[in-house]
């Protein structure tokens, strides 16, 4: 049998059943969770299950149970003005695919409004449960806030609903791990979070903090598990923590967590229809993060199971092929997203493909489709394709090992390690040395790496002893005279750095102890070996010499440089050193 995305269980919970207070205290504005065990609510009473009462308000609930999950789990609230909500079933949860074991079931958290009393109905095979082996847990989800006007960012990030961060990085420390991610989006999971679809706005994101913190702190997933949440009024949350431009490996559907996005509407949707700007809304969220990673909303994906839990459908290691945009049922044992949800997924997915319009056009998915795509050395999108600096595209592949970039003055160019750590020491695009316009190549020497790019006739070279450095301009160009990494000066050691006189440019370089210095007035000129030691001892620039005005050349028994104020001779025959004034 199809388990409901809340399991059923017939308790009520209520402490007694006295009217509620007038003056009962107002929500508080941190997040937390009561544990009640069933057996301690009052006796049950028939139709109405067994009730618990608090002082303290909540506005959230859930029950873990040990053993088989119940054919029924309802709840029903009272709230702060005395009246009784409806019954709301609590589907069974099917979160992560590992994680910390444990014997306990458990149902969804559903949203109950301010409230001060519960009944709770838990039964199997027609019976109630045996409340010793059933708790639950009345979430106070933080006060109220004011419906958001964040229409710019089109997404309320997690600071801005409220997270609790030690949340989950308390959980994370206690099971010694840390945010997970996969290796692309290949797909979308649609899912509901099921309970009432009566709140307002302003509810909105108390609810998503109560489901953060009952997945966090009760069920043990460190995180909420859904990548993005959206509300009845086209709310847009931020789901689980780690970037949502990056897979994030999420907690929302047993063995298919890893590579897709799970997008959560706010509400039950086997009775009454998300809205219509719910909708919308999930078709922006899905457009963005499919476009981005160069899916087809209306194509299909073959994905393997990765975990076999007792309520996935598919075993582990089966190979599944699924619409790029599917519903929860598609892949775990449950009616999530629920039936008139599941039935607008068509017209989710043709909205998705309008709003994505010719996503196949853009430079850098081209060059991804000529290596290959996903089968490709590059593999899957890693981090989607966003806007970068000066009207340019950028996204990043290989798991982050390997960045593309594009911009209207450059094809798609990959630059990926060393070169380009020190490319974005640089500032990246937006640096002195702008886009790149080549991929990593290697040196003709074949012992080094380098990249050219588009600003300042600048590259960045890479060897395993001298590590990336940039050399550009006339520096760069005397460099290249002089036969680039097979010239007596061999690779850069150091960036092009400025003269402490303020005046002047240099490389160092990792052979022969050589340089390579600029002036506005001199140009760029080589000095290496003892003349450039002789030049050094001396007080480099600010010396009588002042700056180089030749390269190094051969003299009669030895070489010499000449500089502004003179000049240095280096002898063959005795290895001496002598410098002169003109």
């Amino acid at each position: 049998m199809i388990r409901r995305c809340l399991a059923a269980l017939i308790v009520v919970l209520t402490a007694g059943v006295a009217a509620p207070s007038a003056t009962a205290a107002p929500p508080s504005k941190k997040v937390s969770v009561e544990r009640v065990p069933l057996a301690d609510a009052a006796p049950e009473v028939p139709g109405k299950g067994r009730e618990i009462r608090r002082s303290k308000p909540f506005a959230m609930a859930a029950l873990r149970w040990n053993g088989k999950n119940p054919d029924l789990v309802e709840v029903q609230a009272q709230h702060l003005d005395g009246t009784w909500g409806e019954w709301q079933r609590l589907p069974a949860v099917d979160g992560q695919d590992r994680g910390r074991p444990g014997g306990k079931q458990a149902s969804e958290a559903a949203w109950l409004g301010d409230s001060t009393a519960i009944r709770v109905r838990a039964e199997s095979g027609g019976a109630p449960v045996d409340a010793k082996t059933v708790s639950v847990l009345l979430i106070d989800p933080g006060a109220a806030q004011a419906a958001s006007t964040a229409a710019k960012p089109t997404v309320i990030s997690r600071a801005e609903w409220g997270a609790d961060e030690s949340l989950r990085t308390q959980c994370f420390q206690q099971q010694a791990v840390g945010v997970e991610y996969g290796d692309t989006v290949r797909a979308a999971i649609v899912h509901h979070t099921a309970g009432t679809n009566d709140y307002t706005a302003a509810d909105s994101a108390r609810i998503v903090r109560g489901i953060y913190a009952y997945h966090a702190s009760e069920l043990q997933w460190c995180d909420i598990g859904y990548n993005v949440l959206v509300d009845k009024f086209g709310q847009v949350f931020e789901g689980r923590y780690g970037g949502l431009e990056l897979p994030v490996w999420g907690a929302h559907a047993q063995g298919f967590n890893k590579d897709t996005v799970g997008v959560s509407m706010l509400g039950e949707f086997t009775s009454v229809a998300p809205s219509a700007t719910q909708l919308e809304s999930v078709a922006q969220v899905l457009a963005w993060k499919l476009a981005g990673n160069y899916r087809d909303p209306s194509g299909e994906v073959t994905m393997v199971s990765g975990y076999g839990g007792s309520s996935a459908k598919y075993p582990l290691g089966t190979s599944v092929t699924l619409p790029v945009i599917h519903g929860h049922r598609d892949v775990g044992y449950t009616e999530c997203p629920g039936n008139l949800a599941y039935q607008e997924l068509p017209a989710l997915r043709q909205r998705v493909s309008e709003l994505m319009g010719d996503w196949t056009a853009g430079a850098i998915y081209r060059k991804w489709q000529a290596t290959g795509a996903d089968a490709g050395p590059l593999g899957g999108v890693y981090e989607l394709e966003r806007d970068a600096a000066g009207g340019g595209r950028q996204t990043t592949f290989a798991a982050g090992a390997k960045s593309a970039y594009w911009s209207p003055a450059t094809e798609a160019s990959l630059v990926e390690g060393m070169i380009r750590d020190k490319w974005r020491e640089l500032s990246a695009e937006a640096g002195p040395l702008g886009y790149p316009r080549t991929d990593e190549l290697s040196t003709p020497d074949g012992s080094g790496r380098y990249n050219h790019f588009a600003g300042a006739d600048g590259s960045i070279y890479w060897t395993p002893w001298t590590g990336a450095h940039e050399i550009r301009g006339l520096i760069k160009a005397k460099w290249a005279q002089l036969g680039w990494e097979n010239s007596p000066l061999g690779y850069p050691r150091t960036d092009e750095l400025g003269t402490p006189d303020g005046v002047g440019r240099y490389n160092h370089f990792d052979r022969s102890n050589g340089s390579v210095y600029w002036t506005p007035g001199t140009g760029a000129h080589e000095i290496r070996g003892a003349i450039k030691d002789r030049w050094a001892q001396l007080g480099w620039e600010r010396s009588y010499l002042g700056y180089p005005t030749s390269d190094e050349y051969s003299v009669p028994g030895g070489r010499r440089s000449d500089f502004q104020g003179g000049y240095v001779v280096w002898d063959a025959a005795t290895g001496s050193v002598t410098d002169r004034r003109y």
